[in-house]
């Protein structure tokens, strides 16, 4: 059980990207999911715009369940303004995950 996250430079823009990728067992899964799955939450200062539809701009999520960034092959991916932003929420993230025993995996 252990979590990755990193922040880049968004390609062709002057965005920043946040990736958390979670990796559980289907043991670890069942485990987290009975023992009360924990919500992860970030800061919304700074995240970039979501994807418009028909002109309308998206909802800006500000939380998701452990399991399910688990659950998401790519992992989670947010947008922010300025590294700076982008940095905090990465930071905010580690320490959520270390209240719920999930490490961060080191290469």
């Amino acid at each position: 059980m252990g979590f990755r996250v990193t922040v880049t430079p968004e390609p062709g823009s002057e965005l920043w990207s946040l990736t958390l990728g979670v990796d559980l067992s289907r043991t670890e899964s069942n485990a987290l999911f009975l023992c009360g799955d924990s919500i992860l939450a970030w800061p919304t200062e700074g995240l970039a715009p979501g994807p418009q539809q028909n002109g309308v701009p998206g909802l800006e999520r500000t939380g998701m369940f452990v399991s399910e960034v688990a659950a998401r092959a790519s992992g989670l991916r947010i947008l922010y303004c300025q590294r700076a932003q982008a940095e905090r929420a990465a930071a905010q993230l580690r320490a959520q995950l270390a209240s719920v025993e999930i490490r961060e995996e080191t290469e």
